[in-house]
């Protein structure tokens, strides 16, 4: 086990960020008797409670005969410690009586064969870990030993249950003292940098933070490695660089976190007992009336600007499930888009609100500055026109501080919980009149079958598939229906893995540079897009869903209209936009690459109704 320190300056100040380096667990194990070789990965050090963390496993026959492998299994007291999040490839992980939790298989693994699996955990518990993971072959059990740590979330001189009792300081009307500045720095190319920021609000003199949890929260393409906490000195002066913070509590689907400052920019632990933060006391947003005034304070922009106050008042409330009808306050005020995850106070100086970029019901996103880190559109550049950041733009919707209160009850107890923010079932059916359907039994059914050096589109035992050979690349079919509002649905199964390979519907096509694709991701998330001429239009951010951490098929299903585009799995809404410049056109299926190609997925018993 590597674990280095590496130093990178910015500026005057010198950030340490953690850098944890996966290591083999032993030498390769070997049942009795039997060809197999395992070989595990997992983080001895470095996992913080809350944290997720991956536990690595190949598999490899240099036989020259089949290797039979059944199950998976993992030390009962390992699920102490950690819960089962999902894996690569999705598999399904069951709870035997003795509370050992198994991976059932029944794989065969050709003569110089390899299988690799990557299993996600939630570390839930501080302390040492220790284990045995075991492969089960039909030839015996091979053992690997499971070491590691997980660091607490209530580090010494935090006392949990104190913060609720105190009394919160008088920091008059305008309570700027409290307002933060948090910079996300994430991984580009093997280095931690600076890359967005946003704002934040000190609710406790031990030093919990509210913000937004788009501000402090890794997306798909972009790992989050460390939060600086900058703290407000002067109204006239750039906040200061002061702490490391980590999350204790984040809910995605409310967009709301709560962190906590655990190091200083040496790296050391803070003295909790000696912190004594200035902190805004919780208002009551419930009893918010049309026309109250309301003060906005935050960060605008990355780095060297000072804080910036924002007049308005409240405009309006916008309903939302499950939140009800004051999930989100408008307010008169165009908010800048930095000010993201910052203060929002009533005319005695207390919080009642949070300025909330992403996600706010049918306030208007104008994003004026984006930062890409992954050529998402496939097109050989990493530009604007790829799914990026929003560091820029304007904001004129609160979250209500009443629907944090429980993150922070929690969060001053000690506990740590990060929600992936999936709202409650939603049940979702396509109902109407069919106007086409395709079990793809007759290859002149009317899907392309070709291919080239890219990938391959064919019929095959009763499935229609598609190969894309090539990284970066996508592969699609269509066929041209004209109806205002068609709904979708089909069989799909990932044939050919590749890790973090798209797939899914393609409808509203003009051409071939103009549609609107609904598609789901190897690696558990989501995402509704569309193309207009060059340019590469995100309408639902890539999100993970718990439905899609399975071994599937699936039933997937679609709505494409004007009124909506629906994404379903199973009988469940994944999720949902409006996208008032759809139009009717081609509908098909498509599938795509990213950094790996070799990716092949099936679709079957296609049914397409209009209501």
């Amino acid at each position: 086990m590597n674990h280095l320190s590496l130093k990178f300056r910015q500026g005057s100040v010198i950030l340490m960020v953690a850098v944890l380096m996966l290591s083999s667990c032993g030498a390769p194990g070997r049942g009795s008797g039997a060809a197999l070789l395992v070989n595990a990965k997992h983080p001895e050090v470095g996992i913080q409670q809350g944290q997720i963390f991956d536990l690595e496993l190949s598999l490899s026959n240099p036989d020259t005969v089949n290797a039979n492998v059944k199950e998976i299994r993992f030390a009962s007291n390992f699920f102490e410690w950690a819960s089962y999040e999902g894996s690569i490839p999705p598999l399904t992980m069951e709870e035997q009586a003795n509370g050992d939790g198994v991976i059932k298989l029944d794989m065969v693994i050709a003569p110089t064969g390899v299988e690799d699996f990557v299993f996600r955990f939630r570390a839930t518990k501080s302390g040492e870990v220790q284990g045995d993971w075991q492969v089960v072959a039909d030839s015996g059990v091979t053992a690997i030993e499971t070491k590691m740590a997980i660091a607490g979330s209530t580090p010494t001189g935090w006392e949990p249950g104190v913060s609720p009792d105190e009394e919160a300081p008088d920091l008059g009307p305008i309570p700027y003292q409290a307002v933060v500045q948090i910079t996300a720095y994430v991984n580009v190319d093997g280095e931690s940098v600076p890359w967005w920021s946003g704002s934040g609000t000190i609710i406790s003199s031990d030093g919990l933070i509210l913000t937004n949890d788009h501000v402090v929260s890794s997306t798909r393409y972009e790992e989050v490695t460390a939060l600086l906490v900058s703290l407000t000195v002067a109204q006239d002066q750039p906040p200061v660089d002061s702490y490391f913070a980590y999350v204790v509590q984040a809910d995605s689907l409310l967009d709301l976190a709560i962190i906590k400052p655990a190091w200083d920019m040496d790296g050391n632990p803070l003295d909790y007992s000696q912190l004594k933060l200035p902190f805004v006391q919780l208002g009551d947003s419930d009893t918010l009336d049309l026309g109250e005034p309301i003060v906005i304070l935050g960060y605008p922009a990355i780095g060297g600007g000072t804080i910036t106050l924002t007049r308005g008042e409240v405009s309006g409330f916008t309903a939302e499930e499950p939140f009800g009808s004051r999930a989100f306050i408008k307010t008169s005020g165009t908010i800048a888009g930095g000010n993201s995850g910052g203060l929002a106070v009533d005319a005695e100086g207390r919080i009642v609100g949070v300025p909330t970029q992403v996600g706010y019901g049918d306030a208007a996103l104008d994003i004026v500055d984006c930062r890409p880190l992954r050529d998402t559109n496939r097109d050989g550049y990493i530009d604007e026109n790829d799914d990026c950041v929003p560091t820029g733009g304007f904001i004129n919707a609160l979250r209500p501080v009443n629907l944090a209160r429980e993150m922070i009850e929690a969060a001053k107890r000690g506990e740590v919980y990060v929600s992936s923010g999936e709202s409650q079932d939603q049940v979702y059916q396509n109902a109407g009149q069919v106007v086409f359907e395709d079990d793809f039994s007759n290859p002149k059914s009317g899907w392309l079958s070709s291919s080239n050096e890219n990938g391959r589109r064919a019929y095959e035992n009763g499935e229609y598939t598609i190969d894309v050979t090539a990284s970066m690349y996508w592969f699609w079919t269509d066929q041209y229906f004209s109806y205002d509002n068609l709904m979708a649905e089909a069989d799909v199964r990932v044939v050919r893995r590749v890790g973090d390979a798209d797939y899914g519907f393609i409808c509203g096509m003009q051409d071939d540079d103009n549609f609107t694709a609904l598609e789901i991701s190897e690696d558990g998330y989501f995402t509704i897009w569309k193309q207009v001429n060059d340019e590469n239009v995100t309408l639902l951010n890539w999100t993970y869903s718990d439905r899609l951490a399975g071994s599937g098929p699936y039933r997937l299903a679609v709505q494409c209209g004007r009124e909506s585009l629906r994404l379903a799995v199973d009988g469940v809404l994944l999720g949902e936009v409006h996208d008032p410049d759809f139009r009717p056109g081609g509908f098909g299926m498509i599938a795509g690459t990213f950094e790996k190609g070799g990716f092949k997925v099936a679709f079957d018993n296609l049914v397409l109704m209009i209501p």
